[in-house]
């Protein structure tokens, strides 16, 4: 049998598969590699990112003993650095009798001024602004017989007779104007004069409450 020309066909599409799959081999391996790489370069890429996580957290946390600031505490003012405030009446001829707040160590003069100042100069005259005072307090500002400190201070002023006083001695007493002072004027004319302090309250004008203010300040 002679050896026929294509002969080797059969051997050259066996080379040629075996070149085929070397060249399939080829590309293969590199895809691989490739994965891989990319494989290994994202575990590093975590490592890392955990192990920098890991620090800042660390250099947050305050360790014990540092010498870091400390928090932040709220702020609170000591009572004894507060200034203390002391509450007096003020009566008579002022503007606006009643209880003042003044900061303790306050002067007569300045009680005098928080009630709105005196109705008259003159009623200041026989006063010591100077004199200090004191809480509950009460002044009386030109009341006839009255001193400028009257309880807690150097004695309780002259009660006013409601029998013989004049109309400025009256309008002198704390709650008492010119008028309600003439209406007690002319209710003593009209009923022969007062018989107890309880007839003041027979007079227009006053009160149950004004009462209960004039009637340790009267007399009959």
């Amino acid at each position: 049998m002679g050896i026929e020309p294509g002969g080797w066909t059969p051997a050259q599409a066996e080379a040629g598969e075996a070149e085929q799959q070397g060249a399939r081999g080829v590309l293969t391996v590199p895809q691989a590699s490739a994965l891989t790489w990319l494989i290994i370069v994202g575990l590093a890429v975590l490592v890392v990112s955990g192990f920098l996580l890991s620090r800042h957290h660390a250099s947050a946390e305050p360790s014990p003993g540092g010498t870091g600031s400390p928090p932040p505490v709220a702020a609170t003012v000591p009572a004894a650095g507060a200034t203390a405030q002391i509450v007096v009446d003020v009566g008579g001829r002022v503007r606006h009798p009643g209880l003042v707040t003044l900061p303790a160590g306050c002067r007569v003069a300045d009680a005098i001024a928080a009630a709105g100042g005196p109705l008259r100069p003159a009623d200041l005259a026989r006063i010591n602004l100077a004199a200090r005072v004191s809480d509950g307090q009460l002044l009386l500002i030109g009341v006839p017989g009255a001193s400028a400190e009257t309880i807690g201070g150097s004695g309780d002023p002259a009660p006013v007779d409601l029998n013989s006083a004049t109309v400025d001695q009256l309008d002198a007493l704390p709650g008492v104007g010119p008028v309600l002072a003439q209406r007690i004027v002319d209710w003593r004319q009209a009923h022969g004069g007062f018989r107890t302090i309880e007839d003041l309250q027979q007079v227009p004008g006053i009160g149950a409450r004004k009462f209960s203010d004039l009637k340790a300040l009267v007399v009959v």
